[in-house]
């Protein structure tokens, strides 16, 4: 399997998305309402296919043999932490190319990118319910920084640091 990470074009915005939803939709299973599902899906098209390019985000891909199966979306900090801080706000593969090192790529991709425009901190928010991202992220040297917000139901959604070197 050779898989390709690069910068995604106009043409991969809605493959993108759908990468995004149906990851989305995986974790979220059982834990949320299936027309709030729908809904979001509905959202995230529209974001990733109209509004994207209103927002100073990088969206790269992971592609194997022209099939989008991994995204990374990646910008500012949403707190405007600094200008040195960047935020990771979505890794996600799709479920049947899970445990692939697609995931790892996508991020090795995203701090290699980052030491390169002089970011030195990043951040992220994991979902509470979704133990599959907090240990990919944990593995990957990310920390809780005390940071969370509410999320779905009663849960949260918790930012995790990590220094950039």
């Amino acid at each position: 399997m050779n898989v390709e990470i690069r910068l995604a074009t106009p043409t991969d915005k809605a493959a993108a998305a759908e990468v995004h939803i149906v990851a989305r939709n995986t974790y979220y299973e059982g834990h949320v309402d299936v027309a709030a599902l729908d809904r979001r899906a509905a959202q995230l098209r529209a974001f990733y296919t109209e509004k994207l390019d209103r927002f100073d985000r990088r969206l790269w891909c992971a592609e194997i043999d022209g099939d989008v199966v991994g995204m990374a979306l990646t910008g500012p900090s949403m707190d405007n932490l600094g200008p040195w801080v960047g935020q990771l706000y979505q890794i996600h593969v799709r479920p049947d190319h899970w445990r692939e090192g697609i995931g790892t790529a996508l991020h090795r991709t995203c701090l290699d990118a980052w030491r390169e425009a002089g970011v030195t901190v990043g951040v992220l928010e994991v979902w509470s319910n979704n133990e599959r991202a907090q240990s990919f992220y944990e593995s990957h040297g990310w920390r809780p920084d005390g940071h969370s917000r509410p999320g779905k139901g009663e849960t949260t959604y918790r930012r995790l640091r990590r220094t950039i070197v």
